[in-house]
Formats: C-alpha cells, sequence, structure tokens
C-alpha cells in the first residue's frame, strides 16, 4: 500500500472511469479518494505535468530573451543595458501580481517565475557593466534570498524550487572554493516549512533530504580537515551510512501517520530512494577499492563518529518500533552495520580489504533474498523483482570481478542458483496455500 501511494494520482483516474462505467458508486469511489488525500471532484484538474510544461516554457522565454541581450551586449549602450534589464524585472514581477489581484494564481507564478529569472539575469549582467569584481558566489546567494520572499508569499512549489536549487548552486560553489556557506540551512528551513505547512511537494521533500545529508556531510568534513574545503574520510562514509538509517526510520515514521496524508505520501517515497540508494551503496561497495581507500584514510575521530552512527542507528529502531514497522530487519542491518564499523576502525593493513568486499557480498545478496521473501510475503512486486535484480546484478559484477579465483565464482554462482530456485520454490507452495494461480 506504501507503494500504491506513489501512484495516487493515477489510481484516482482510475477510480473516476471505475465510477463512470458503474463498477463503483460514486460514494465509493469518494470514500477511496479520501483514504489517498484526493479530491474526487477535483480530479480533473491540470496536473502537475501540465504545470511543469508551462513553467519550462517560461523558463525557455527567458533564456531566449536573455541570450539574445547577451549576444548583443557590447552594441547596447551602458545605460540602456542596465535600464533595459530593470524594467524587464519590474515589467514581468508587474504583470505577475496584476494577474495576482485578478486571482490568476498560476499565470501569476508564470510571470513572477519569469521575472526572477530576469532578476538573477540582472545582477550578473549588472555586475558585468560596472566590472564589480567581487566574491562572485555571492551574486547568486542574494538572487536566491530575492526569490525566496516571494515563494513563501505565493506558496508556490515552483519558485521555491527556483530558491532552493539556486541555494544548492550557491552551496556548491561556495564548497568548491574552500568556503563554508554558513546561512545555507535557511534554504533548507524554506523547504521544511513548505512541505510541512504550505503544499505537498513530492520533489522539494527529496531536495530537502538530500540538502540535510550534504550539509551534514560536508560540515562533518570541514571540523575534521585541517584545510578547508570537502575531504572526505572514514567518518563521512560512517556518517552517510547512519543518515540512510534514520532516514528509512523516518520513512516508516511518515508512513505509519494517519493524521495526514501528506506525511503518509512523503514516508513511502522516502522509503522508496532509501531502499534504491542502500542497494546503490552496497553494489559500490562490492568492490574492494573502496574498502581500501577507507582502510587508507585512517580515523581521526573514531569514537564520535561510532557514537553518532549509532545514535542514528537507533533513532532508526525507535521509529520503525513507532510505526509498528520493520523492527526486527532494521535492527539486524544496524546491528551488522555497526558491527563492521567497529571491525573496519581496528584495521590498518589494505590485505583486510577482500575480507569487507566478501562480506559486503554476503550482506548484499542476504538483502536481495529478504527482498523476494517479503515481496512474495507482502504481495509486492517491486520488492520482489528489485531483490531478484540484486542477485543477479551480484552475480553479473562478481562474474566481471572475479572473487577468488574461478571456483570461487563458480561456487558462488551455484549459491545465487540455489537461492533463486529455492525462491521459486518457497513461491509455488505459498501460492498453493492460498488457492492461487500464477
Amino acid at each position: 500500500m506504501r507503494l500504491i501511494r506513489l501512484l495516487k494520482h493515477d489510481l484516482g483516474r482510475e477510480i473516476s472511469l471505475w465510477a463512470e462505467e458503474g463498477v463503483i458508486s460514486t460514494a465509493q469511489a469518494e470514500e477511496i479518494c479520501s483514504r489517498y488525500g484526493l479530491d474526487y471532484r477535483n480530479l480533473g484538474r491540470r496536473s502537475f505535468g501540465y504545470q511543469m510544461l508551462v513553467g519550462l516554457g517560461y523558463l525557455f522565454i527567458g533564456l531566449a530573451l536573455i541570450t539574445l541581450i547577451g549576444a548583443n551586449w557590447d552594441e547596447i549602450p551602458r545605460a540602456v543595458r542596465m535600464w533595459g534589464m530593470i524594467l524587464l524585472t519590474l515589467g514581468a514581477n508587474l504583470l505577475g501580481l496584476i494577474r495576482f489581484r485578478r486571482g490568476q494564481i498560476s499565470a501569476a507564478v508564470n510571470w513572477l517565475f519569469l521575472g526572477a529569472l530576469f532578476y538573477g539575469a540582472s545582477i550578473m549582467l549588472i555586475a558585468q557593466i560596472y566590472h564589480i569584481d567581487e566574491h562572485y558566489p555571492d551574486g547568486i546567494f542574494w538572487w536566491a534570498m530575492g526569490v525566496l520572499p516571494v515563494a513563501i508569499l505565493m506558496k508556490s512549489a515552483l519558485l521555491m524550487l527556483l530558491a532552493v536549487n539556486l541555494g544548492f548552486i550557491w552551496f556548491f560553489v561556495e564548497s568548491f572554493l574552500d568556503f563554508y556557506p554558513v546561512v545555507f540551512p535557511i534554504f533548507l528551513a524554506a523547504a521544511a516549512w513548505y512541505v510541512c505547512r504550505a503544499k505537498q511537494s513530492n520533489t522539494l521533500f527529496l531536495t530537502l533530504v538530500a540538502g540535510v545529508g550534504l550539509w551534514t556531510e560536508y560540515t562533518l568534513a570541514w571540523l575534521l580537515s585541517d584545510k578547508p574545503g570537502f575531504h572526505v574520510g572514514g567518518e563521512n562514509v560512517a556518517l552517510g551510512v547512519g543518515l540512510f538509517f534514520a532516514f528509512d526510520g523516518l520513512s516508516k515514521w511518515l508512513a505509519g501517520s494517519k493524521n495526514s496524508t501528506s506525511a503518509a505520501d512523503y514516508g513511502a517515497l522516502l522509503g522508496l530512494y532509501v531502499l534504491r540508494f542502500t542497494i546503490i551503496t552496497l553494489f559500490i561497495f562490492s568492490f574492494h577499492y573502496p574498502w581500501t581507500a577507507i582502510i587508507s584514510t585512517g580515523w581521526k575521530m573514531p569514537i564520535p563518529a561510532f557514537a553518532i552512527s549509532f545514535l542514528l542507528c537507533a533513532s532508526a529502531v525507535w521509529l520503525a518500533y513507532k510505526a509498528e514497522e520493520s523492527i526486527v530487519s532494521t535492527a539486524v542491518f544496524a546491528l551488522l552495520f555497526l558491527v563492521g564499523l567497529l571491525a573496519i576502525m581496528q584495521v590498518e593493513g589494505k590485505e583486510y580489504a577482500r575480507s569487507f568486499q566478501f562480506a559486503d557480498n554476503i550482506v548484499l545478496v542476504g538483502t536481495g533474498v529478504w527482498l523476494i521473501t517479503r515481496g512474495v510475503q507482502s504481495s509486492i512486486s517491486h520488492y520482489f523483482y528489485l531483490g531478484v535484480m540484486t542477485i543477479l546484478t551480484t552475480g553479473l559484477l562478481r562474474y566481471i570481478d572475479f572473487i577468488g579465483d574461478y571456483v570461487g565464482t563458480a561456487i558462488l554462482f551455484a549459491i545465487l542458483a540455489a537461492i533463486l530456485l529455492g525462491t521459486a520454490r518457497y513461491w509455488k507452495s505459498r501460492m498453493a496455500n492460498t488457492g492461487t494461480t500464477s
């Protein structure tokens, strides 16, 4: 049911068709829609896809005008250049305000979005006119800060996405120049306010989660390093995995919310992406090179790193307990991670990399088996096929990488075959017990 929430708008359209064909009554259709936070009476309103296309259209209008002006920039007198950009910015925003006063909210947002693009172009081009040689990321920062209040007042996902993404660009530019983006949490706070208090936006929610992870990792790197910049160490890897556990626990807690359909949707979305990125991470560490790099970097603050990881894992288990979902699996995976973290903190030689690689492949295969079993038991095809793909991809990667020798690889393939055939037999017996066929 958690995965169905991600397709609820498609489900809403299907429900509307069922009601029109008489398969279900209108009252039943309204009740099903309300269960997923949908308004049955407004299922035909303009979709997110439509709004995205219109927004992209205005984006390319702005880029076309900015490109045209930039191509003839040197031939235009300085005063005309400056006042032209100012008037373009004021004009687009004024048209947005006029549309807003008329109650045409979508049109107003599109014009304000265009005005925001002109505002950023004005900052950059006017700085070029007067040869303002300052810290150039500041221009991106003030562009983002100029858009942010308008996004909050309009409660517009489009404008908020623009402001937050500009904040991300500023974050990356500052970090690449070895500066610390102190006020980046302002943009995270704005995104958090929007997804919690304004409107539901899955894109902004995922952006918020990614921003929290990036800012936390960069802050840790800044504190640990003797020189400024983003220098990744073993502590960053431990923190990253710990954050995955915390986000997974948060997804379970949100998905179990009965008072907010938006929270349940966010939980389903976060759980899906955490699962996918966890599988990708396990694949990356199924080779010995990442383990060699971690062992080589050493540990500057092993005790605080383990303590933070323990707290994050404990929070994941506690949130899973509160949600009453996957408590055992969360606790088992958290325990495996903490034991592995303690082990890698104790070793110094690169020869241990193969041992950790082997353990990661065991966890990877075990995760695939767990996903297949969960998919069969819960009748969720996504988990089942993800588990199958995990096992098949593991076999393919090991064929390329050759763990040990040919004999070891052959043994691994035989184990994978036994797992798949055993799972198929389990599925067959389960279908027989439930009286269904496949």
